[in-house]
């Protein structure tokens, strides 16, 4: 079976599949997305540009960034604005186990992105490192660093 794509392929096909990797360390030890979940999504609200980049690993684990009036190649705060997140099920057979790592905390940065490349509807590329707090009891946390990212845009 063979797969082939074109550079104008939005046709609104069937597959949600992403398509590109994203790497880091979570605590130091190595995390890696599966290109079929890592994802970046454009939207916009009131003219507010939002980009998202998710990318979720075979051990049921998702780094997830949504920067909040992006404006394409730059560095953004990680905050309860533009909002950073680590997720993991506690048990992988029980999606409410899920422990929920977040930047959102009320400082003013608990990390950063840097958006290194980006074309509009197509790619976004760059690197990222914050400490996420959890949700349901934030003196425990979790660190996510040496962040590294190049998706295609869906």
């Amino acid at each position: 079976m063979s797969l082939t794509s074109c550079s104008t392929d939005d046709d609104g096909g069937d597959s949600a599949a992403g398509e590109g990797n994203l790497t880091a360390k979570v605590d130091g030890k190595a995390y890696k997305s599966m290109p079929a979940a890592t994802t970046a999504q454009e939207s916009s609200s009131a003219n507010i540009e939002i980009i998202t980049i998710s990318g979720g690993s075979a051990d049921s684990e998702n780094i997830q960034i949504t920067i909040i009036g992006f404006e394409g190649v730059g560095t953004y705060n990680l905050n309860a604005v533009s909002l950073g997140t680590y997720t993991y099920l506690k048990d992988k057979s029980d999606f409410m186990s899920a422990q929920v790592f977040s930047t959102s905390t009320g400082a003013s940065s608990n990390g950063e992105i840097k958006i290194s490349e980006y074309t509009k509807g197509a790619s976004v590329k760059g690197t990222f490192s914050f400490t996420g707090y959890l949700t349901s009891d934030t003196t425990k946390k979790v660190v996510v660093s040496e962040g590294d990212f190049n998706v295609k845009i869906k």
